[in-house]
């Protein structure tokens, strides 16, 4: 653990933190008395590499510090850390600063070094001080350490309070420890610490970890019966683990408990029970649900509804999705493109192109502009149904908003056309493709080659053939499989 910070090689200046000295209550130097420094207007000082502009009142001037602290770059924070130390030896600091540092210096992993130093220079810790410091030996999750802490704080006259005890207890129900979770709220109330909401709600968070639903509920009620009003945090806890079990009725039953007494769900609430349902498969029963919800004005945010249509869609039921979409607009929901496209996406693989493209003309009105997924799906489901002359004048919409067509367009049109024997049109979108995107598809191609080997026509596959070799396809195994079968069936009919 580093000890004292004041080296030869560093001294600090002690000049540039007079005014830093006076952002804590007025005090008394050890060494004759110093004037005090006006709050009301801007402190300028330069430590280390930067300069640092601190505005403050005194009514913030706590707040400030540690603001200054967090916010300044490594160097600037080392540098004010050590000039605080060396002229904390001249005046009589309040350790309200000195927990303030630690708290700022929590996430750098330096706490320890701010309270070496406290004790060095002969500032005694309080309580804050303490649990500061219990907090992150439990993130530690070093026992021992935490065991000759709590020891330590002890000597330093300074009993555990609930602030304590709580921190304890999280962290014991974070890392599955339960046993010695119970085992403090037991000794909680030996020392006379009652076990407040906090420590309730944590004991049945790390109940509902380990699958002990119902026995976290008989803690609820127990808390209850002592006088405490539970909170959404305490009713989110239950309702999350028997959403976890699958026990849809009791989270009904809590989530209806809680809001006759006051405590209206939040987007967690409703966000697990739904996706509890999608879960169980039950998402007829989650939209239902939704409705009984806004039965009591309780507002549903959009990631709930985009996490049931997104599900809906999954399950093949785009319909189910768009009613849905449909009713959102009572809470002012807006759908995305990305929900916009998984409905038309789900639409198309049902082939209901003419409600997709009901959707996609929706997204424009709305000034939502569609991609190339909302493009691939549409032309490929018009060119499935033998709608691909359609299929090509959304590729010119596409082309025409600044949007290259990829590999998979021009395969689903290609197929398309060959399907529908157009194999002119087939060609000359296949050349289209290759000279204006640089689009070598060879499934595509070889989708033409394979038309004219069906009919057995060698001259005119040879001829295709040349054509497009100085477009630049080549052809590949699957080009010659074709070629040959054409040929077999060739000498065939002329046998």
């Amino acid at each position: 653990m580093p000890g004292c910070l004041h080296s030869p090689s560093r001294p600090a200046n002690k000049a540039i933190l007079r005014p830093i000295l006076a952002l804590q209550p007025p005090y008394t130097a050890r060494r004759g008395s110093l004037t005090g420094v006006s709050i009301d207007k801007q402190v300028h000082f330069v430590a280390g590499t930067g300069s640092l502009k601190l505005s403050v009142t005194w009514s913030r001037n706590l707040k400030g510090s540690a603001q200054l602290v967090r916010d300044g770059d490594a160097a600037q924070k080392d540098d004010i850390f050590h000039s605080l130390v060396v002229c904390a030896e001249d005046c009589n600091w309040d350790p309200v600063i000195f927990d303030m540092l630690i708290k700022a210096y929590v996430k750098a992993d330096q706490c320890w070094e701010v309270y070496v130093d406290m004790e060095r220079i002969g500032i005694h810790p309080n309580v804050y001080t303490f649990n500061i410091l219990t907090n992150v030996l439990c993130k530690d999750g070093d026992v021992e350490k935490v065991n000759a802490f709590l020891d330590k704080m002890e000597e330093e006259g300074f009993d555990p309070d609930i602030v304590t005890y709580n921190t304890l207890i999280s962290s014991y129900c974070r890392k599955g420890r339960l046993g010695d979770a119970f085992y403090l709220y037991k000794i909680m109330f030996r020392r006379g610490v009652m076990p407040d909401l906090v420590s309730y709600t944590a004991l049945m968070h790390g109940l509902c970890k380990q699958g002990n639903v119902r026995e976290a509920h008989q803690l609820f009620h127990r808390m209850v019966h002592r006088g405490y009003y539970p909170d959404i945090v305490s009713y989110n806890t239950l309702i999350s683990g028997y959403c976890n079990e699958g026990k849809l009725p009791e989270c009904k039953s809590l989530l209806y408990e809680m809001i006759k007494n006051g405590v209206y769900p939040d987007d967690f609430t409703c966000r697990v029970v739904i996706e509890g349902y999608g879960k169980e498969g039950k998402l007829l029963s989650a939209m239902n649900f939704i409705v009984e919800l806004q039965k009591f004005q309780v507002s549903i945010s959009r990631h709930i509804y985009d996490y049931l249509i997104v599900a809906l869609c999954q399950e093949n039921r785009p319909f189910a999705a768009k009613s849905l979409l449909e009713r959102s607009s009572q809470d002012s929901y807006l759908p995305d493109l990305d929900i916009y496209n998984k409905l038309i996406e789900s639409l198309c693989q049902s082939n209901n192109v003419t409600e997709a493209q009901i959707l996609k003309a929706e997204m424009v009105c709305k000034n939502i502009k569609p991609n190339l997924i909302t493009y691939k799906a549409l032309i490929n489901c018009l060119c499935l149904i033998n709608r691909t002359v359609e299929g090509e004048s959304l590729l010119k919409e596409m082309v025409e908003s600044g949007l290259p067509p990829d590999s998979e367009i021009c395969r689903s049109l290609i197929k398309g056309y060959c399907k529908e024997r157009d194999v002119a049109k087939a060609e000359s979108l296949l050349r289209f493709f290759a000279t204006e995107f640089q689009v070598f598809d060879s499934e595509s191609y070889n989708e033409l080659i394979k038309i004219f080997c069906e009919d057995g026509d060698m001259i005119k596959l040879l001829e295709l053939q040349d054509r497009m070799m100085k477009v630049g396809f080549s052809p590949n195994s699957l080009t010659f499989k074709y070629a040959v079968h054409g040929l077999w069936k060739t000498t065939r009919r002329e046998r």
